[in-house]
């Protein structure tokens, strides 16, 4: 289902949503019909795009289609995706954020909402295993970018593997399990025949390193000093 949202002066809620009325906001119509169907949506606000609900294991987010009828629900906590799916159902979608609001279990969940598909890490995130399962992820992945390079060449070093790793691009950045949007980060990528290092944190610094195994003991290194 296609949830890109049209600019506000072409998108007719009308033509999709008529039992909807959103002329006070998208989050203030969803209360509304959830309180029609015994729900409480206590908490819920505008946001850009669509509306979002703060819970006790993350953020739900409920965004609608613009060229059809659809409601996206996605579910993140710590930059983990928990949950993520869509369906013409506002009752559906909607009883769906309220399970999750009550702490339904992650297996339960899905099985209740079989339009809600678990995310790529949610499993290992619930079992406590996040950075072993995102460094498989990407060990495997088809995309070999620098940064994929960049990790599989420290594959070998052991004492890394209890650090989360993400790529971009050219860039591998690590930081501590579960990752969170102010975490302090270790970010280094090889510009010819050096590597650079970026470090953020209380006393951000950037340097230059010569072999990978410098750069695998300053990674050890900076989370021991946190």
């Amino acid at each position: 289902m296609n949830s890109k949202r049209l600019p506000e002066d072409s998108w007719d809620p009308a033509l999709h949503y008529p039992d909807l009325d959103v002329s006070e906001g998208l989050a203030k119509a969803l209360k509304r019909r959830a309180a029609g169907i015994g729900l409480m949506l206590e908490g819920i606000f505008d946001c850009t795009p669509g509306a979002m609900l703060a819970t006790d294991r993350g953020d739900v987010w409920i965004n609608v289609g613009a060229w059809e009828r659809s409601f996206s629900v996605a579910i993140h906590e710590s930059r983990i995706e928990w949950a993520r799916g869509g369906t013409e159902d506002v009752e559906q979608a909607l009883r769906a954020v309220a399970a999750w609001q009550d702490g339904e279990p992650l297996d339960d969940y899905v099985s209740e909402f079989p339009f809600m598909q678990p995310g790529r890490l949610a499993r290992a995130f619930l079992e406590g295993r996040v950075a072993e399962a995102q460094w498989q992820d990407l060990l495997d992945s088809v995309y070999h970018t620098g940064g994929q390079r960049l990790l599989v060449s420290l594959a070998s070093f052991g004492e890394l593997r209890s650090f989360y790793p993400e790529i971009s691009y050219g860039d591998l950045r690590f930081t501590t399990p579960p990752p969170r949007q102010d975490d302090r980060v270790f970010r280094f990528r090889r510009d010819g025949p050096v590597f650079r290092v970026e470090e953020s944190g209380p006393e951000p610094r950037e340097y230059s390193l010569n072999e990978l195994d410098e750069v695998a003991r300053h990674i050890v290194e900076f989370f021991a000093s946190d």
